[in-house]
């Protein structure tokens, strides 16, 4: 049997609406079922009953009943007469006592074949073309409808029908940056009255996705082994970020090969938890019309500088792990260049403790090769590395110096010189290194093919450059550098540097500041011992009269005659105790209170110094002789402290003799 539905309109009637003539048709060629609908309104007829008739054309046989129904379709099942030969069919509608009848159909209903709409509509743009496919297993004829979305007001543009043998379509010289919607229907081509489908919803075409998502990550460590992965990426522009949607497929769980794929993300912000392992995935932004390509991510492995990391607690280290790579496992694999993991990666099952599985995983190890090996377990549902190690099987000295050892000029003093160089790769390390070994020497300056005796300094193995002070300006120095490990040193790079000799106006200086210091210590030492080098010489003054004392009234400084001796040269008796001798035994101050003076007298030697002594003058009365015997006269005076003057006197006249 088939089912058929019937459609119908309503015309206005006194107190029913009738409906028009009913829509028979079956939904493939070779369906079973037909299918009637009609129209209604569902306010004013909602308590209306429907029913469906037949009768053969052009024949006088009563009228038959396929069905009736308060809904505005009836399926009705096949059979020979609505299969082969022209029907008429009709609804009548019946509501209270009324009932009104439709126009009559006259149709044979195998040659009515009306598909559904497209379905599953999947679209693919590529420069100026629009590819539409959809799911549809028939050949039929497709009309498309589409206008631009910000012309939204004006008619759709419909293309040509087109007959394909497979669902799928293609608009051409279309504009590439805009947005378009469209609606398609279909018809059968093998039936002699097809129908056209209804349309499909509008749907909007949004432009390609030009470029590849721009991800950007960063990691919050919370020093359990476990870690935050954040993954932020922008939003592509308008139109293209038009229902943009992402797909990630990234490898967090190390003990297994398959990622973990995420589908239809539509935030630009994604976290999850990893271990300290290496995270690797791809991210693939796309919409209606496309996929972009995809964008690699690659997070390291947390770096680690120590040998070894573990965190003793029970409930996320015990002793024995949980068989099988879902729940635990032992990571380990060459550490390269101590940051990016390899392709090719070991693991291990862990089905005893740690240091039972290492014992037999160091066997598979070579000698001066770092490893990097992690046990991963499952915590609370977070992935977690319980345990972090690098570690070699055996040391050995480093087989490579320090690349690109260099002293720039701008870094060379007088007196130090920073250095710079580039750590030793790890596949040259050969064992973990302990320092950086830095010696210089100086060359002789007496003999440039030799080296004076130099000096070695240490530097942390975690430095790359190194500060060498208290060098001699103007000289020239061999530096060596070497990493260490616990085994040995390994080879030195060595570099020849001239330190900057002092400037022209510097060594004056310091010539100038060494000639002041050494005379002002001289000075020192003459003011402090001067009594001592130079003792003070007496100046006993004889005034030669009154006059010439008040002409010199401004000297004041007199000196103290002990005694005064005259002696009589020209006399044969060498017995001094015979000659003349004038004796002064009496002292007066001076106005200088360190000072003795001698006073004046007109009066004979033999009498006392009148008490005007300050204004009295020394003088020596001779009697009227020749020439001769003045010169026979001889005075000398004797202080307290010991000096002698020995004078002549060459004049008898009234003249003091200045001493």
């Amino acid at each position: 049997m088939t089912q058929y539905i019937i459609y119908h309109s309503f015309l206005l009637g006194a107190t029913i609406k009738c409906p028009f003539s009913p829509l028979c048709y079956k939904k493939t060629e070779s369906a079973t079922i037909y299918t009637c609908e009609w129209e209604t309104e569902s306010e004013s007829m909602k308590n209306a009953t429907y029913e469906l008739f037949y009768s053969r054309s052009n024949s006088a046989a009563s009228r038959t009943s396929l069905g009736s129904s308060r809904k505005s379709y009836i399926c009705v099942q096949d059979n020979t007469v609505l299969n082969k030969v022209l029907v008429d069919i009709w609804v009548v509608t019946y509501m209270g006592n009324e009932s009104c009848q439709s126009l009559n159909t006259t149709v044979t209903l195998s040659e009515r074949v009306k598909y559904e709409a497209p379905q599953h509509m999947s679209m693919a743009r590529s420069s100026s073309n629009l590819t539409l496919s959809w799911d549809n297993k028939k050949d039929a004829v497709i009309e498309v409808k589409f206008r631009r979305l910000e012309e939204t007001s004006e008619t759709w543009t419909c293309s040509k029908p087109v007959f394909v043998c497979t669902a799928m379509v293609t608009l051409e010289n279309l504009q590439n940056v805009s947005v378009y919607q469209l609606q398609v229907r279909q018809m059968s081509k093998h039936v002699k009255h097809p129908l056209w489908s209804d349309w499909t919803p509008i749907l909007d075409v949004p432009t390609e996705i030009p470029n590849p998502p721009e991800v950007n990550w960063t990691v919050e460590d919370f020093n359990n082994g476990t870690r935050l992965l954040k993954l932020t990426w922008g939003t592509p522009p308008y139109p293209v970020s038009m229902q943009v949607n992402y797909n990630l497929s990234l490898h967090i769980w190390p003990c297994l090969l398959k990622r973990k794929n995420f589908t239809i993300v539509t935030t630009t912000v994604f976290s999850v938890y990893v271990t300290y392992s290496a995270v690797s995935g791809d991210i693939i932004a796309f919409n209606k019309v496309g996929k972009s390509s995809p964008t690699h991510i690659l997070v390291p492995a947390k770096h680690i500088s120590f040998p070894c990391k573990s965190w003793p607690n029970d409930r996320l280290i015990p002793l024995k792990y949980a068989h099988g790579f879902m729940k635990s496992c032992l990571e380990w694999y060459k550490s390269t260049d101590g940051e990016t993991r390899p392709e090719k990666v070991n693991r291990s099952k862990l089905n005893g403790t740690v240091k039972k599985k290492l014992k037999h995983v160091r066997k598979k190890m070579d000698d001066y090769v770092r490893y990097y090996y992690l046990v991963h377990k499952q915590t609370d549902g977070k992935p977690q590395s319980t345990e972090t190690c690098l570690m070699y099987k055996k040391e050995g000295a480093p087989s490579k110096a320090p690349d690109h050892f260099t002293a720039p000029i701008l870094n060379v003093t007088t007196n130090s010189a920073m250095l710079h160089w580039k750590p030793i790769p790890v596949p040259d390390q050969r064992g973990f290194l302990t320092h950086y070994e830095i010696c210089y020497t100086r060359r002789s300056q007496n003999n440039e093919s030799q080296f004076e005796s130099g000096k070695c300094h240490k530097s942390f193995a975690s430095k790359t450059e190194y500060l060498v002070q208290n060098l001699t300006p103007g000289s020239i120095y061999n530096i060596h550098l070497a990493g260490a490990t616990a085994a040995g040193s390994g080879p030195t790079t060595t570099i020849e540097i001239t330190t900057k000799p002092l400037p022209q106006s510097v060594i004056g200086w310091i010539i100038a500041g060494i000639i002041a210091i050494l005379i002002t210590v001289c000075l020192f030492i003459i003011k402090r011992h001067k009594k001592k080098i130079f003792p003070p010489i007496p100046r006993p003054v004889l005034v030669e009269s009154v006059n010439y004392r008040a002409r010199n009234q401004s000297m004041h400084e007199k000196e103290e005659v002990h005694e005064l001796q005259l002696y009589d040269n020209c006399s044969q008796d060498p017995n001094p105790e015979e000659a003349t001798v004038l004796e002064v035994s009496e002292t007066y101050e001076c106005e200088d209170t360190d000072e003795k003076c001698l006073g004046d007298s007109s009066t004979p030697v033999s009498d006392p110094l009148s008490p005007d002594y300050k204004a009295q003058v020394l003088r020596l009365e001779t009697p009227d002789s020749s020439k001769g015997e003045i010169d026979c006269l001889v005075n000398m005076m004797m202080y307290r402290n010991g000096l002698v003057f020995d004078m002549k006197a060459y004049s008898t006249e009234d003249v003091g003799i200045p001493l």
